[in-house]
């Protein structure tokens, strides 16, 4: 492995790049969002339950407050209730079936 690479020409750069935000304020008025919970592993093991057939019962909190109600289906950034109600999964903080 004594192969003699070719030199790589690099461009010098004669002035200074600030492309880089240096200071960032951040203010978070919501909630703590997840609270260690995984919400995706959860939904996936519920539907992916031997129990699950066609609808569970599961209690959801959201940011609007918590939901009790049946889950039906999962698209794909959202679960669908026997309820009619499309619950954005971004929205929920924790999920638990009862």
């Amino acid at each position: 492995m004594d192969k003699k690479l070719p030199n790589v020409y690099a461009n010098p750069i004669p002035k200074k790049i600030s492309n880089v935000q240096e200071m960032y304020y951040g203010k978070i008025n919501e909630r703590d969002f997840s609270k260690g919970m995984d919400v995706d592993k959860v939904i996936d093991s519920i539907f992916s339950s031997r129990n699950f057939v066609y609808k569970s019962v599961v209690e959801i909190e959201t940011k609007e407050g918590i939901i009790e109600c049946t889950l039906v289906g999962k698209s794909r950034n959202s679960l669908l209730t026997m309820e009619g109600r499309v619950i954005p999964i971004s929205s929920i903080y924790r999920i638990t079936k009862k």
